[in-house]
């Protein structure tokens, strides 16, 4: 009985962490909403969405933003 409690509230936890990570995902979808494409580096916009970054190597950059998404960038 208590596998079947642990497995519940994992299951309860993963899809909290999923709602959460959707708001924050459409909160961004809206500060791009009405914006024309950006042509160059934007320093307000990095800082909106970028929360924190690693290097991984010389060579490898993960931007981890603030919906939760990790997006690695290769140079």
């Amino acid at each position: 009985m208590e596998e079947l409690r642990q497995e519940r509230s994992a299951i309860t936890q993963a899809e909290f962490k999923r709602k959460e990570t959707l708001l924050r995902v459409r909160e961004t979808e809206k500060m791009f909403r009405g914006k024309e494409f950006v042509k160059e580096f934007d320093e307000d916009l990095f800082k909106a969405l970028v929360v924190q970054i690693r290097v991984k190597s010389l060579v490898e950059v993960v931007f981890v933003l603030k919906a939760g998404v990790e997006v690695r960038e290769v140079l």
